[in-house]
């Protein structure tokens, strides 16, 4: 007992002779003390030893050393090397940790903090371990700072976080970090924690999954400035309750078996929507706010999803890349599961740029079962996915899905080129087919679209209950940039489209260029209603530009129709109004010939002009000149408010040459010129200034307008362009 007096002593004689550090060993944890930082140490009876309130018993003490040692205080290290692991405890925290170390596999369990100045403890890791972990307990927020570390647990998950308070996992910059875990184990993930989980640090980490997700955490997820690799995972490459948010960084995830990032709800007891600074948030939700974000989805993968959220899916920054390669999940044949670039209750593009590809069988770049809203940032997909048949029902790709779709700014790409895909897909309803479209014996429109139906035998269907809503741009007339290609086939009877929306359709602002490529390629088609209201639209379709099974109107903006297979515009209102002209200006033509049309509504009269805009068509005729109509079709509008015309005689429009409608004067109202030659045996012309009564002329030249204010694929507005060939003349009714 003597002996051990005589050593703490002389210990405490070197610690006050210099700034020395007491180191105290049991086994492979090592605690240090600083001299300046020990005051009175407390020898009990000689069988303990009290420094800094923590309390050795001296029987288990192995070893204590005075040496010159650099102590950080809130540390705590933790070194692999093979099949040990060392620790070493900072003295200020040496209170409140416990240790326990089995081979390479290191148990802490922390116990306080809030004594320390307010700071937390960080874990620092570093060295190389084929066979080790850290378990991590307590219930104060900590930090685990990894400082080179190579790490498998061939048995179980490489960090374990069982404390659920907040726990940051930093990447020392400049450092190489690997965590691994072993296969056909109990673990959640290989980074698994009880709580909150902040990934952050301007160092890089990869991790593995070998039995279920990569990262996982029972709270929020959050990226920071990491560089963080996921190259494999059984199951999601990252797994989250609450909420995910992607500040900056860069996440590359790839060779997961289900989705590459997952946001589910922790509870439905407890739902929230988006908090202020996401304080006590529960709403599934998934925010990508800067940085690039790189997911890739095998083809293995059974409705795999690059990004899922139980909640909003939103984008506000940031450089996605997002490849969704999956198979279809039927699991439930009644409820099959497709693979999807983002899925989300709803999902919100604010900024950022989004880059989208897919080839999984009846793959979604984009799917809510609410809505889609796009209030800017560049969104681009590219979908080559075929169709699939589940239970006897044909299921095509889709580019963007959702009941409800608010497109109010951005620019949007979507090249869609599977067979019966859709690039857009809006609006739900039940659907009954009778097989005559509710109309003329040859259903959907007769062989030649002009019947009531509007399309081909067989073709007819009604949809009630209709639910869902589409716009696009805003009240301003500003709006997203939208191109689309659909290069797609019809499929077993189900066509490929470029946008089909069950629910009514109102186009406010913005800039449109759709094109198609096949029969049954139409370019918008609604089931319930078209309303344009601003903005400038090109439709180049195969089939209808334009079709509705209710009315269209052109109350504002420019839309250029031109379809080459089919009518340029349909509507199968079969009513007064089905095709409506107010202040927007509509230039709608076929080069299919007869008895395709520019304007079809089965019935000239039909047409409506309430305002003051322009509507040029160019095509077969309703009802006559090959049509199927027989002779049912009128050729006056009743109660138009400005002058009109329709030409029944043959028109032959050439290209290369342009066309322009003027008064008696030589006043230009408009000129227009075709991309293809069109022989028209029913044209309508109405435009501002055209009054009942009053002589009009339609000349041509061969140089195109150069003082025109506005031009837009083949319409030139405000020229003075009076043309120099005759082309006919007519009096407005």
């Amino acid at each position: 007992m003597k002996r051990i007096n005589l050593i703490i002593m002389a210990l405490v004689m070197a610690m006050t002779a210099v700034a020395q550090t007491l180191n105290v060993r049991q086994g492979n944890v090592t605690w240090q003390f600083p001299a300046a930082q020990t005051g009175e140490m407390t020898f009990d009876e000689g069988e303990t030893l009290t420094i800094m309130d923590k309390t050795f018993t001296l029987a288990d003490v192995d070893e204590m050393a005075v040496d010159a040692s650099v102590v950080n205080d809130n540390t705590v290290s933790v070194s692999y090397n093979g099949t040990t692991a060392t620790v070493t405890i900072a003295g200020n925290v040496a209170q409140y940790v416990d240790v326990a170390i089995s081979g390479a596999h290191v148990t802490i369990n922390q116990t306080n903090t809030a004594d320390v100045d307010g700071d937390e403890i960080t874990y620092v890791l570093s060295g190389t371990s084929a066979d080790g972990s850290l378990t991590l307990g307590g219930s104060y927020k900590c930090t685990i700072s990894l400082a080179g570390i190579t790490l498998t647990n061939p048995s179980g998950a490489a960090i374990n976080i069982a404390n659920k308070k907040r726990i940051q996992i930093s990447a020392k910059k400049d450092t190489e970090n690997t965590l691994s875990d072993g296969a056909n184990g109990e673990q959640k993930a290989c980074i698994y924690s009880k709580g909150q989980l902040q990934l952050q640090g301007n160092g890089r980490l990869t991790v593995t999954g070998n039995t279920a997700h990569a990262i996982k955490s029972g709270d929020y997820i959050q990226v920071k400035n990491l560089t963080l690799t996921i190259p494999s995972a059984v199951k999601d490459g990252i797994s989250c309750n609450k909420y995910f948010q992607m500040k900056s960084g860069s996440v590359t995830i790839y060779g997961v078996g289900d989705d590459g990032i997952q946001a589910d709800l922790e509870s439905d007891d407890d739902t929230t929507a988006e908090t202020d600074g996401h304080e006590d948030e529960n709403s599934g939700n998934l925010y990508v706010e800067g940085g690039t974000l790189t997911v890739t989805v095998p083809a293995a993968a059974a409705g795999g999803k690059c990004m899922k959220a139980e909640g909003l899916a939103r984008i506000d920054g940031g450089s996605l890349s997002l490849t969704a390669n999956g198979k279809v999940d039927t699991t439930d044949n009644t409820d099959p599961s497709y693979t999807a670039a983002i899925k989300g209750n709803s999902v919100t593009v604010n900024g950022g740029t989004v880059d989208i590809k897919v080839t999984g069988a009846a793959g979604r770049g984009i799917s809510a079962d609410d809505t889609i809203t796009t209030n800017g940032g560049t969104l681009t997909i590219n979908n080559s996915a075929e169709p699939t048949t589940i239970s006897s029902d044909v299921k095509g790709a889709k580019g963007l899905k959702a009941l409800n779709m608010a497109l109010n700014d951005g620019i949007i790409t979507i090249n869609m080129s599977g067979n019966a895909s859709k690039a857009i897909r809006c609006g739900d309803g039940t659907q009954s087919t009778n097989g005559n479209g509710g109309g003329w014996p040859f259903g959907a429109g007769g062989p030649g679209g002009g019947g009531p139906g509007g399309g081909f035998p067989g073709g007819g269907s009604t949809w009630t209950n209709v639910t869902g809503t589409y716009t696009q741009g805003r009240s301003d007339g500003t709006g997203p940039t939208m191109t689309i290609s659909q290069t797609g086939s019809t499929y077993s009877s189900s066509s490929a489209k470029a946008i089909k929306a069950i629910c009514a359709v109102t186009i406010y602002g913005g800039q449109t260029e759709v094109t198609t490529k096949s029969s049954g390629g139409e370019g918008l088609e609604s089931k319930t209603s078209i309303d344009i209201q601003g903005g400038r639209h090109y439709f180049q379709c195969y089939d209808d530009c334009l079709n509705s099974a209710g009315k269209i109107f052109f109350n504002g903006g420019i839309t250029v129709c031109w379809s080459n297979g089919n009518d340029a515009v349909d509507s199968n209102a079969g009513t007064t109004g089905a095709i409506t002209i107010g202040n927007g200006i509509a230039f709608a033509y076929t080069t299919k010939g007869a008895p395709e049309e520019g304007f079809d509504c089965d019935n000239n009269s039909y047409i409506q002009i309430t305002g003051n805009g322009i509507g040029i068509s160019a095509g077969g005729s309703q009802g006559g000149g090959g049509g199927w109509g027989g002779s049912s079709s009128g050729s006056t509008i009743s109660n138009a408010t400005q002058g009109y015309k329709f030409i029944t005689s043959t028109i032959n429009y050439n290209t290369g040459c342009y066309y322009t409608l003027t008064d008696a004067s030589g006043k230009n109202l408009v000129t227009y010129s075709f991309a293809a030659s069109c022989n028209s045996s029913l044209a309508l012309f109405t435009a501002k200034g055209m009054a009942k009564g009053s002589s009009y002329n339609v000349r041509y030249s061969t140089t195109a307008p150069t003082d025109a204010d506005t031009v837009w694929h083949g319409l030139y507005l405000g020229s003075s362009d009076a043309g120099t060939n005759s082309v006919t003349s007519f009096t407005a009714q």
